[in-house]
């Protein structure tokens, strides 16, 4: 269960709505993002204005509205309901126990680690509520999951899971980066916890006198304007290069031609913060990319010092040292390429995904 199903940027989501090696599924959504192709098992409440209506108020109505969701779904009792996002998961305790099925609740960041939440009485409140009645909670890494449990859930429920890279649509790709260039890529929203004026200020600092050196920025949002004008203002307008938002194909053939990606993500003012970790890495990781990536949350999780570079005090005078390292040392980069892609394709897989999370599913039902 989401609110939406599609979005570029939640692919991962709907990866786990996919009936696993032994459990079918039905996905229920308020939504499909745009342009999106809808999977047969996918419920869209959005499909009929009483139906999106009374899901939409689920969340003013102490779930009670989403019990009336219950005839839309498969006639077969569910085993357990799977909500992503803490919100989500709240609004559907109901409906779970109308059905008299278990509830599994992902967090993921902001429903974690945003002000929004951890600083709302309300929020507090139905968390607590929440926690009380729900079977168990996924974590993406261990920061997510210590996260979870300082907001007041027994740690006997909370469960480590890796998220899933897109196998199926990874599979084309190689790490191929440029000879004639050496091009470094960050992809995220353009928002303050990606600290992506750290990746153009580094830049700037560490390479700016190898007019071979670019920086890709991908994706797009509403630090758009200061970013292009930090690039301005340092000097490198004209090889920091800003594609916008991208299709899931274009971004990772992107991607796949960096010599290295860079991950210098942070809490931002609002305490939000990737909680777990950038499923981008995950992904980027998977077709060999070597990355650098801050010591913030879970990216450590799935990066590992032997697998990539950790920087544990981000400062720009660090990132800015090892991208210049990195420019000399294309030797180091390969090592880390054939490092990183064996243990993500292992542990990210979307099967070993599946088989983690019904390992979990047979706990809780029985």
């Amino acid at each position: 269960m989401n609110w939406e199903l599609g979005s570029l940027t939640e692919r991962w989501v709907a990866l786990q709505t996919l009936p696993g090696p032994r459990y079918g599924s039905a996905a229920l959504t308020r939504q499909v993002a745009t342009g999106t192709t809808r999977d047969p098992h996918w419920i869209v409440t959005g499909d009929s204005a009483r139906w999106w209506f009374l899901h939409r108020l689920a969340g003013r109505t102490d779930g009670w509205s989403a019990t009336a969701l219950r005839s839309l779904l498969p006639p077969a009792r569910p085993a357990a309901l799977h909500a992503h996002f803490g919100p989500v998961a709240w609004a559907h305790r109901r409906l779970a126990q109308r059905l008299d099925a278990a509830l599994i609740a992902a967090f993921y960041g902001a429903d974690a680690c945003s002000a929004e939440f951890l600083d709302s009485a309300t929020w507090r409140r139905r968390y607590r509520r929440l926690f009380d009645t729900v079977d168990a909670v996924l974590a993406e890494g261990p920061s997510m999951a210590e996260r979870i449990t300082a907001l007041g859930c027994a740690p006997e429920k909370v469960h480590v899971v890796r998220l899933p890279a897109d196998e199926n649509s990874l599979t084309r790709l190689s790490w191929a980066p440029p000879k004639d260039r050496f091009r470094i890529v960050a992809g995220a929203r353009f928002t303050e916890k990606k600290g992506l004026d750290t990746a153009i200020a580094s830049f700037a600092r560490g390479l700016r006198d190898k007019r071979d050196a670019e920086l890709v920025l991908l994706g797009g949002g509403e630090l758009e304007a200061e970013l292009r004008h930090l690039s301005r203002s340092l000097g490198v307008a004209d090889r920091v290069i800003f594609p916008g938002l991208l299709p899931y194909g274009e971004f990772m053939d992107v991607f796949a031609a960096a010599h290295v990606g860079v991950f210098p993500s942070r809490t931002a003012a609002n305490g939000d913060s990737e909680g777990g970790a950038p499923v981008t890495l995950i992904e980027a990781s998977w077709i060999g990319v070597p990355s650098v990536v801050s010591d913030h949350d879970d990216l450590p999780f799935i990066a590992g010092p032997e697998r990539s570079i950790v920087i544990s005090n981000a400062t720009v005078d660090e990132w800015a040292g090892v991208l210049r390292e990195l420019y000399a040392d294309r030797a180091r980069l390969l090592e880390l390429s054939q490092a990183a892609a064996p243990f993500v394709r292992e542990h990210h897989s979307p099967r070993k995904n599946a088989m983690e999370r019904e390992r979990i599913y047979d706990e809780v039902a029985a």
